[in-house]
């Protein structure tokens, strides 16, 4: 009956090791996929524009629908807006809050561009003032008429 036991013991402890094989393949191979669907979701591109001697440099880093990243709006002959940006991307669209200096004083403005050809077209709406930061009175005003459109370009 103990040799019995005994085999029966060991046939269990082997099945149980190989069970675990398969199950530690599985579990390598889940993390391996969620890396590559959580680096697919990661993405850096960046946009400028230059017009009249003005340009912006705009540097996005996406993770899902979370965004951050830089802005520098130079303008000719006035002071530069150089700064962070954060929010989110609803469909084609990205809504950020713009933090900078500008005259050494900080701002949060917030600002919105929709995703088209590879380019970024600003939106435009009234703006409200409340707690220190400029937001859109309506998101559903938003106005993207093309008047200030991104290239996509390489980044620094």
């Amino acid at each position: 009956m103990k040799k019995y036991f005994l085999i029966a013991a060991c046939a269990t402890l082997l099945a149980a090791c190989n069970g675990n094989s398969s199950t530690k393949q599985a579990a390598d191979s889940t993390i391996t996929a969620e890396t590559a669907v959580a680096a697919a979701a990661e993405s850096r591109t960046c946009y400028v524009r230059y017009e009249n001697q003005d340009s912006t440099y705009l540097d996005l880093h996406i993770k899902g629908d979370q965004v951050s990243g830089l802005l520098n709006i130079i303008p000719r002959e006035k002071d530069r807006n150089n700064g962070t940006v954060s929010g989110l991307v609803k469909g084609d669209t990205i809504l950020l809050d713009y933090t900078f200096q500008s005259e050494g004083m900080q701002s949060v403005r917030q600002v919105a561009y929709l995703q088209k050809n590879g380019k970024l077209i600003e939106g435009f709406a009234e703006v409200q003032e409340q707690d220190g930061r400029a937001s859109f009175k309506s998101l559903g005003d938003l106005k993207f008429d093309g008047s200030v459109v991104l290239e996509q370009s390489a980044c620094k």
